[in-house]
């Protein structure tokens, strides 16, 4: 096989929804690769932003299976989760996202060292005008766009470690404006962070004032150990899960106008995914995962396209009329002047 042959054959591997040797490698099925592989995102007005919105059952639904993350460390070999449920609808200017998945317990508090939060996360080129990366974080020249809905920054604020521990007895914490005696909170440090190291370094993981306006975190990744978070500016993202059933259900919603591209009406994008099981201690890499789908924009049928048949038929008569009346005009004109000859 030559240079170009391989070429052509790394971009056949690339674009197959399910590519075979990560499908492998992830322990998906060659019986789930015959199975629909791209969703359609219809066009509505204003996309819902609740799971429960009754927009969602004219929605399309693409079942997406999952396996554990077992490619780099920290694997696993078991996930928590093996399928998750996509819906997606769009407006003017958002793309909106339904998730739905199994999990017996919503974990959506971090109040021990040994709690873990329940997530999920799309993945997307950057820019998928440069060809479509490697499905697990991208790879170099070829990044991608990662927006990740956390549990515990939609519903930490619900929870306190003295729910947690009533019992608990605590020294005094300076400069968090709490007594002796008193826990403070990360929400309580508003000025001075001395002593919150994370949050001095700037990380998203510490930055109240983010999480307590949207539950979603942008990031950019380009291969593995390369996972970044975008500025405070740039984090664009919302989201609003609700627990119900034994099952998650979540709306993460992006804008359409991406940094290096937009998701325009006719347009399709390879999409994976990922969900966290806290209950399972899953976090960071600990995951379970998908390869590349595709999800398409509706193209709307414009009004005109109904009316159009409507219009050129009406124009066909206006135009047969107009020539009855030509026709009839002349035929008048002419007998007219046939009576006068014969006068």
């Amino acid at each position: 096989m030559d240079l170009g042959d391989t070429r052509l054959a790394r971009r056949k591997f690339l674009a197959t929804p399910l590519m075979a040797a990560s499908a492998m490698a992830f322990g998906v099925g060659p019986a789930r690769a015959q199975e629909k592989a791209t969703l359609l995102a219809k066009s509505v007005q204003k996309v819902p932003t609740a799971p429960d919105d009754e927009a969602w059952a004219g929605a399309d639904i693409l079942s997406v299976p999952l396996a554990p993350q077992a490619v780099v460390k920290p694997r696993v070999y078991e996930a928590g989760v093996t399928e998750l449920t996509l819906r997606a609808l769009y407006d003017g200017e958002m793309l909106a996202l339904l998730f739905e998945w199994g999990d017996a317990l919503a974990n959506t508090e971090l109040a021990g060292v040994a709690d873990f939060r329940d997530a999920v996360a799309v993945e997307f080129p950057a820019d998928p005008a440069h060809g479509i990366p490697y499905f697990a974080m991208g790879e170099p020249g070829k990044p991608v766009t990662i927006y990740q809905w956390k549990a515990d920054w939609q519903y930490g604020h619900d929870h306190d470690v003295t729910q947690r521990h009533p019992d608990m007895i605590a020294d005094w914490y300076p400069y968090s404006g709490r007594p002796a005696g008193e826990i403070a909170g990360l929400g309580d440090y508003t000025e001075d962070q001395v002593y919150l190291t994370s949050a001095a370094a700037g990380s998203p993981l510490s930055d109240m004032a983010l999480q307590a306006r949207t539950p979603v975190e942008k990031l950019s990744a380009e291969g593995f150990g390369t996972l970044t978070p975008v500025d405070e500016a740039a984090q664009d993202g919302a989201g609003n899960g609700a627990p119900a059933d034994d099952r998650w259900k979540v709306v993460l919603t992006v804008p359409r106008q991406q940094g290096g591209f937009a998701f325009e009406p006719g347009m399709t994008v390879p999409m994976a995914f990922a969900v966290w099981d806290g209950a399972r201690l899953e976090r960071g890499g600990e995951k379970a995962v998908s390869t590349w789908y595709f999800v398409s924009l509706e193209q709307p049928v414009s009004n005109a396209l109904y009316w159009a048949p409507i219009a050129a038929v009406a124009g066909v008569l206006a135009a047969q009329l107009g020539g009855l009346r030509f026709l009839k005009g002349r035929a008048e004109v002419e007998g007219s002047g046939k009576d006068e000859g014969q006068g």
